[in-house]
Order: structure tokens, then C-alpha cells, then sequence
């Protein structure tokens, strides 16, 4: 899953845009957690989303 992806599906499941990217963190750790998307994925999914948010990358 890419990050275009993961918005998309966010979208689909809220109806709605992300107003932040904690929002899209949360769901990046429920996929993760769910088994939906591997360890590799989520890191790159946290770092993407931190980039574009403005957040302090968290060490992971």
C-alpha cells in the first residue's frame, strides 16, 4: 500500500478528506495491527506521512 492508497481508503472509509495526519496514523496502525499491511509498510507509511503533515519522526 502506498500513501495515494491509504488516503483513498481513508476517504472511502470516513467520507471524508483527512484534516490531519493523525487521523491517517491511526488507521496506518489499525492496518498494521489488523495484519493488512506488513512492518516494512507501516514504516514507510509513518515516515510519509509525517513528511507531509509536518510531524517529528518518530524513531521506529
Amino acid at each position: 500500500m502506498n500513501f495515494s492508497e491509504l488516503l483513498k481508503q481513508f476517504e472511502s472509509q470516513k467520507q471524508q478528506q483527512s484534516a490531519d495526519g493523525l487521523e491517517l496514523l491511526m488507521l496506518t496502525k489499525k492496518l498494521y495491527i489488523s495484519n493488512e499491511i506488513s512492518l516494512q509498510n507501516y514504516k514507510e507509511l509513518v515516515r510519509e506521512i509525517n513528511l507531509s503533515y509536518g510531524h517529528a519522526i518518530p524513531s521506529l
